[in-house]
């Protein structure tokens, strides 16, 4: 893995991580006026940037336990998550993105109000629709092309030899 992110490969895979986010919601009917967050990054409220900048910063954490990490080193083969991977990492990122919510101010509500700070995916993973999982899903399958924006690619740790 890279030892530090630099702030401009955080930026970069930010601003992907949205686009990806804009392309699936918009492809399941949401737009600007069910979903604020359907903007284009310049016009992305402060908190939303800054949400999508925690979690390019907390990719390498999330690989690690799945036994991955990020390189931009040629010659090892490039990892694919299995449906297992992406399904444990889609629970610990809701866990990131509910804490970050929480630390802000939101509280659990019936409907997405940004001005009252309420939303209704912060609740246990076990609780959300299975539309609300499949956009922390949908996000980590992405994962391998967002990453390849600032040439980076999961690989697998090597196995740690048995004396």
């Amino acid at each position: 893995m890279p030892d530090i992110l630099s702030e401009t490969t955080i930026d970069d895979l930010a601003r992907a991580v949205h686009d990806h986010y804009l392309r699936t919601r918009r492809a399941a009917g949401d737009d600007e006026t069910t979903n604020a967050s359907l903007v284009a990054w310049d016009r992305l409220p402060r908190l939303l940037r800054a949400d999508s900048r925690a979690h390019a910063r907390d990719v390498p954490r999330k690989l690690a336990i799945v036994g991955c990490r990020l390189t931009r080193r040629p010659g090892r083969p490039a990892a694919v998550l299995t449906e297992g991977e992406v399904e444990r990492l889609a629970r610990v990122e809701h866990v990131r993105w509910t804490l970050a919510r929480l630390a802000a101010g939101w509280r659990p509500g019936p409907v997405h109000d940004a001005a009252a700070r309420r939303h209704p995916d912060l609740v246990p993973w076990e609780d959300l629709t299975e539309d609300a999982r499949d956009k922390d899903r949908s996000t980590l399958r992405a994962l391998p092309a967002v990453l390849a924006v600032a040439g980076l690619r999961i690989v697998r740790n090597p196995a740690e030899t048995v004396l």
